[in-house]
Order: structure tokens, then C-alpha cells, then sequence
């Protein structure tokens, strides 16, 4: 089966594509991606958002690849490779589709592209998951890929409007 998408860090010319990509998903986004939809709340705020990105890129601290659809070329979700520890040699991933994305296999294939790239490019050997409990689709990625959690979070994370929730955390070596 040919894979429909590919992965590709940031670049200044995805500034329009990836605006309307986080607009169309706000919702969703508010929820678990807060931050980056507050960095993403205008054209320029987006121009900035992806600069940002690839300066963290070329210091090694964060790696935020979009997902491109290979037909139509546009965006259409992230994979980000974040809170890198190289002292411990440890990430967090971070993801997400759009909302017509879902359910077909793409954050999964994702998920095997950055695990090789943190264990075979980046040398890493622990990756991290935090995960709402009322998110389903990201508690079957967590154990497709033999994420174990480690604990609750009380309290752990805040979304957009400021309402607070407890996450899972989960953990797996590379």
C-alpha cells in the first residue's frame, strides 16, 4: 500500500496553508494544542509560529514537521518532536490530523517515521505522550506503540479558555 502522505519540517511558504489548517481545527485545537493555536491566531502569528520553529529545528530543541497530503500538497496535520532532554536523552511527541484525516492510519505511520528518526538520527532513547483521558484517539496511539503510563497528572495541563485538566502521562523506550 502506497502511503499517501509524507513529513517534512516547517518552511516559510506553508504560512497560508498551515493558518487555514489551524483555523479549521480551532476548536479541536483549543482544547489540546492551546499553545499553538494562540501562536496561530492571525497570518503573522503564523509567519512568527514557523520561524520560531525552524530556529528550534536548526538548534536541535523542537522539530515540528507538517503532514502533506502527496495530491494536494497542503497540510494536514503536525508531528512534533519536543522538550528534548539530551542529557537524558529524552522527547515528547506531540500530533495531530485534521478532523477529515482521521481514522485512517496517518498520526500511525506518522509515529513510526518519528520513533526511527529519534532512535536512528536524533540517538534518543525515551519518549514521553501526555494525553487527555477523554481522548480516545490518542490512548490507542499510546498503546499501539507500547506506551506504558506512568502516572495521572492532576491538574497537568490547561487549554485554551484557561479550564484545567488532568493528563496521562505515558512513557516508552526507543
Amino acid at each position: 500500500m502506497q502511503t499517501s502522505f509524507y513529513i517534512a519540517l516547517l518552511e516559510p511558504k506553508d504560512k497560508n496553508q498551515l493558518f487555514e489548517l489551524i483555523q479549521a481545527n480551532a476548536k479541536r485545537l483549543h482544547q489540546y494544542f492551546p499553545i499553538t493555536a494562540k501562536e496561530n491566531c492571525s497570518l503573522v502569528a503564523t509567519e512568527i509560529y514557523i520561524a520560531t520553529k525552524m530556529r528550534e529545528a536548526s538548534a536541535k530543541e523542537n522539530y515540528t514537521f507538517k503532514i502533506v497530503e502527496k495530491g494536494s500538497q497542503l497540510p494536514i496535520g503536525l508531528l512534533i518532536i519536543k522538550k528534548i532532554d539530551w542529557q537524558t536523552k529524552t522527547c515528547e511527541f506531540a500530533y495531530f490530523i485534521d478532523k477529515n484525516h482521521e481514522g485512517k492510519g496517518i498520526i500511525s505511520k506518522g509515529m513510526t517515521q518519528l520513533i526511527t528518526h529519534c532512535k536512528e538520527e536524533l540517538q534518543l532513547k525515551k519518549a514521553v505522550l501526555r494525553i487527555g483521558e477523554d481522548n480516545p484517539g490518542s490512548l490507542r496511539i499510546a498503546e499501539k506503540f507500547d506506551f506504558k503510563m506512568t502516572e495521572r497528572i492532576k491538574n497537568g495541563h490547561k487549554d485554551f479558555h484557561g479550564n484545567i485538566m488532568d493528563v496521562l502521562h505515558f512513557e516508552r523506550v526507543l
